[in-house]
């Protein structure tokens, strides 16, 4: 669905299409894991809900306890607090959504290619020449990611700016096999 220019979901589909025009075989796309889903979609989601409920329970709990006087003034503030603490969060959960859906890295023999969805209105990517990749870690650290065998990839270029010199892509299902593929596609 294209709503903007920078706003395309099947952005990525087209990108990977013409990068296999290109090269053909020789094209990787990288994009989150599904746990990347679960942990920071759904699992908010679902703790989003549950406190909504609890404070619910409490407003119309505590609703009893106010004057008649001044319900309206309770409502207003009731509502105030609502959107003050459960809208970030409800946010922070679509920009989570949209960073499933829209962040990728296309790679290519001549180039990594890192598209970054920053919000509805802005996409940022950049491009690294693979003669100037000067690592590619694997970063792994907790037993949880352990567990479920999800890290973080990290590319390291020479010096350029300093967006432009790192790609750092989490919640990238079993790494060392994905580097391995990235180096066989990059021959270096």
């Amino acid at each position: 669905m294209k709503i903007f220019s920078s706003f395309d979901t099947n952005f990525k589909e087209e990108i990977l299409q013409k990068e296999k025009e290109r090269f053909w075989d020789k094209v990787m796309l990288v994009t989150h894991w599904r746990f990347y889903y679960y942990f920071m979609i759904i699992l908010p989601i679902f703790f989003l809900v549950v406190w909504i409920i609890f404070y619910l329970l409490l407003l119309f709990y505590l609703w009893r306890f106010v004057s008649s006087d001044f319900t309206s003034i309770y409502y207003i503030i009731g509502v105030f607090f609502f959107l003050f603490i459960f809208w970030p969060l409800f946010l922070k959960i679509i920009k989570s959504y949209i960073d499933y859906i829209l962040d990728f890295v296309v790679v290519t023999p001549n180039t990594l290619i890192y598209y970054n969805q920053e919000w509805v209105l802005s996409r940022k990517w950049r491009t690294i020449d693979t003669e100037k990749i000067k690592t590619i870690t694997v970063s792994k650290n907790w037993l949880f990611r352990s567990i479920f065998n999800f890290w973080n990839i990290v590319v390291l270029s020479e010096w350029d700016e300093q967006w432009q010199w790192e790609i750092n892509f989490s919640f990238v299902d079993d790494p060392d096999n994905l580097k391995m593929k990235i180096l066989d596609i990059i021959k270096r």
